[in-house]
């Protein structure tokens, strides 16, 4: 039983996640991540066509709500999906428990 309870996010968590979402670019931003391979902010923002503060302002909103990962290397972002939290965000819309 703990196990499901610690695989459901809260209300909270979920809101975070489809209010990340509810946006054209950062589903576009997503879109680009959703493969799983880590891609820079500048890779990124050039394949979007927004300007790294765009980018960092959006990609911020996503890595608060869980669904991106951010790691720094000197002066480099690398972003990549957490597909885990958009699972379990959805799952949980569709299956009842």
């Amino acid at each position: 039983m703990a196990a499901k309870t610690k695989s459901r996010l809260s209300a909270i968590e979920q809101a975070k996640v489809y209010a990340a979402l509810a946006d054209p670019l950062r589903v576009r931003f997503m879109e680009q991540v959703a493969d799983g391979q880590e891609r820079t902010g500048t890779d990124l923002a050039e394949e979007l066509g927004i300007s790294l503060a765009l980018l960092c302002h959006h990609s911020k909103i996503l890595v608060e709500a869980g669904v991106v990962e951010k790691r720094k290397s000197a002066q480099t972002s690398y972003y990549k999906a957490r597909h885990e939290t958009l699972a379990r965000a959805f799952r949980q819309l569709i299956i009842q428990r």
